[in-house]
């Protein structure tokens, strides 16, 4: 194809460079007879059968990314937690789910007491990273997934894709790749493209862990939800359970608090009206502090590691610079911001 091109197009040197660029490969492996294997590639599990996927450049970026922080973390020594369970059986999923709960501390009354979907967001990443699994953001074409997660021990990492996401959405995306980490399955995902059993099986995990019975049952009570709800009925419930519209829509269906159907209705409203969990717009209101983008879109294991790391001087300021993008400028104040930060303290631009 590329032999084509240039015949017909009579292809420049910057050409060249600039297609290797979106393919994330050397230039020179472009002129190669045969193709450059490539080191890492991750399964997309949003396909029937899982293989390793193909993605834009921004994403392959992130997984590169996530994969060099990953190796340093491990050379450094870190270890993150043990998690409640190592598998996810389809008949014991509602118990496993609360035994993570027991694990990350969410209480009901904790969930059901946060602002909004954000604070709830902010709250679960902080409990999961307190474990030693590395939640990081990045922004990537929404083309490639939601998030993806590299499961591998000892140091785990979940990527959030913030591209167009909602907190709402991003905490499903949070909870499905933390059952990713749980039975160690790295991948690409999304978690409303649902083409296998992994999939179904992480998304009932996330369901359950988000929206246990006791808090969609006090919800329901509350709000007297209609057996056919609105879609402004769908809205009441996921505000009061901080996550998703249809998120909260598939687990009230799922726990027959609503008639069967009601999810496929929804979506139909919404390909008129336009998605609820997809972000149209940005925000406003003045800077935001560094050292709270910094911990937002590094968070807070990676804080504690690459830290110390710093300090005890096993990493330069220049190599951090080179793994990750962080500046030098930036990394003592979002290091130490993060020692003392609460959860809710991590700020988007």
């Amino acid at each position: 194809m590329l032999n084509r091109f240039e015949a017909r197009e009579k292809a420049t040197a910057g050409f060249l460079e600039k297609a290797a660029r979106e393919l994330s490969v050397p230039p020179f492996a472009l002129m190669m007879r045969a193709p450059l294997p490539l080191s890492y590639q991750l399964p997309d599990f949003r396909s029937t059968n899982p293989t390793p996927g193909v993605f834009e450049r921004q994403t392959l970026e992130a997984i590169e990314q996530a994969r060099a922080i990953q190796r340093r973390a491990v050379a450094f020594g870190h270890s993150s937690n043990p998690l409640p369970a190592s598998r996810l059986d389809p008949g014991t999923l509602e118990q496993t789910a609360a035994r993570f709960r027991r694990f990350l501390r969410l209480s009901d009354q904790r969930q059901y007491d946060c602002k909004d979907a954000l604070e709830f967001y902010r709250l679960c990443r902080f409990e999961i990273e307190r474990h030693g699994i590395f939640i990081l953001h990045r922004s990537f074409p929404s083309v490639d997934g939601s998030g993806f997660c590299l499961a591998d021990p000892p140091a785990p990492i979940i990527c959030v894709n913030t591209m167009a996401q909602t907190a709402g959405r991003r905490l499903f995306t949070l909870a499905h790749e933390l059952a990713h980490v749980t039975i160690g399955a790295s991948g690409v995902s999304d978690p409303f493209i649902r083409k296998n059993d992994t999939e179904i099986i992480c998304n009932k995990f996330a369901a359950a862990l988000l929206a246990p019975k006791s808090l969609v049952s006090r919800v329901v009570t509350e709000l007297r939800l209609d057996p056919n709800p609105s879609r402004v009925d769908i809205a009441r419930v996921a505000k009061r359970l901080k996550i998703s519209q249809q998120a909260s829509v598939i687990r009230l269906e799922e726990l027959q608090y609503v008639s069967a159907g009601t999810h496929r209705r929804w979506l139909t409203g919404i390909n008129v009206s336009g998605d609820p969990d997809t972000e149209t717009g940005g925000g406003g209101g003045g800077p935001t502090p560094q050292h709270k983008v910094k911990l937002a879109r590094f968070g807070f294991s990676f804080a504690k590691v690459f830290g110390a790391a710093l300090r005890d001087g096993a990493l330069a300021p220049i190599d951090l610079y080179r793994l990750t993008g962080l500046k030098p400028k930036y990394q003592s104040a979002y290091f130490n911001f993060a020692s003392l930060a609460r959860y809710d303290d991590a700020e988007e631009e």
